[in-house]
């Protein structure tokens, strides 16, 4: 599959899967993938285990594995740039995710379909040769975004036990103890990947707000994540938009002050979002992985009510029409962060420095 003859699959099938290095850390293709650094929650022998059980299952692991590998592989060739860490690092995170989700009521089912999903586009790549990097695209995608799933289903089962896998059609998941709908939205926009530059940016969480408003609007994550009949909150993950780790950034930055510290747990977007559905309104929390690779893994989340994060993400993406700043721009990310600061002093100054906050309620 993706420039990779059926003989060499079987010659060196062992290559494709996962080794233990240490209890905490495994290793593919040539690389060792520290699993708490990543948000991992099994340890590396739990998490080989589990891979063997699915593959008896006829999980595509070694199919999706050699993918990862032959991506990596032509990236290299044509830009002779190696990845920081490997594609395959994203099937560690769903096994992981998939293995705990499994216990979770209508888990099961879910997992069965991720694995009828991902067995098509596999089967439809190996059918069709000429179509193997669109359908290796494809393939990504979806690990990427059920991986996001499985870990919000993850997330809000330890704030809430009583939370369950929509089985019927409707947002992904159910908090029944509170009769409150989740719909887990992932989007993959990101057209931009940064350039060197010393320049420091400042932010804070209004700024950051208007950032990731406007990855999602942008995207159309909020208004898929509300076509569901029901969805009283949608949890959008920018991990992996243009902003998200400009947001990222700054939670690692901010978790390092002992002083001045801003609230990015997850936790406290979760409560500020039901506190907002029981108020009869519909919430949004949009979060981003912060991986440093040397630190331990954290997430940095921020609650806002649905209209606004519409109405912010929308002001934002308009003034970056108008200003007519393109994607490969020199400093893009800068300038649209300055048209954020500036759009954030404009209301501070029109409501007396009042500051009309986006998080009251």
């Amino acid at each position: 599959m993706y420039g990779i003859s059926r003989m060499d699959m079987n010659r060196s099938v062992k290559a494709f899967r996962p080794k233990k290095f240490d209890n905490e850390t495994s290793f593919i293709h040539d690389f060792l993938i520290p699993l708490k650094q990543i948000g991992c929650i099994h340890l590396t022998d739990e998490i080989i285990d589990y891979w063997q059980t699915l593959e008896k299952y006829d999980f595509p692991l070694i199919n999706l594995s050699s993918m990862c590998l032959a991506i990596e592989t032509a990236r290299f060739r044509s830009e002779q740039t190696e990845v920081p860490i490997p594609y395959a690092f994203h099937i560690i995170k769903m096994i992981d995710m998939i293995k705990y989700c499994e216990s979770i009521v209508g888990g099961k089912k879910r997992i069965n379909d991720l694995k009828q999903q991902l067995s098509s586009l596999v089967s439809n790549a190996v059918q069709y040769p000429e179509k193997q990097a669109d359908y290796a695209v494809q393939i990504l995608k979806g690990i990427v975004s059920s991986n996001d799933e499985f870990q919000i289903g993850y997330i809000l089962h330890k704030l809430d036990p009583s939370l369950t896998f929509n089985i019927p059609s409707g947002p992904d998941f159910k908090l029944c103890n509170i009769g409150i709908k989740v719909e887990a939205k992932s989007k993959l926009n990101r057209t931009y990947l940064g350039d060197y530059n010393l320049q420091s940016i400042g932010v804070n969480k209004e700024i950051c707000l208007r950032l990731l408003a406007r990855d999602a609007v942008k995207a159309g994550a909020i208004s898929e994540a509300f076509n569901h009949q029901g969805t009283d909150i949608a949890v959008v993950s920018l991990s992996h938009s243009e902003f998200g780790d400009i947001f990222a950034a700054h939670v690692y930055e901010n978790n390092l002050r002992s002083n001045t510290r801003e609230d990015y747990e997850f936790d406290s977007a979760f409560k500020g979002a039901v506190k907002l559905v029981k108020q009869g309104k519909r919430g949004i929390i949009l979060y981003s992985e912060v991986i440093t690779g040397y630190h331990p893994y954290t997430i940095g989340a921020i609650a806002s009510e649905k209209d606004t994060v519409e109405r912010l993400g929308s002001e934002l993406e308009k003034k970056e029409k108008g200003t007519k700043i393109g994607s490969k721009a020199p400093n893009y990310y800068y300038r649209i962060v300055e048209e954020a600061r500036q759009m954030d002093s404009n209301i501070e100054n029109q409501n007396g420095h009042d500051g009309a906050s986006p998080y009251r309620s």
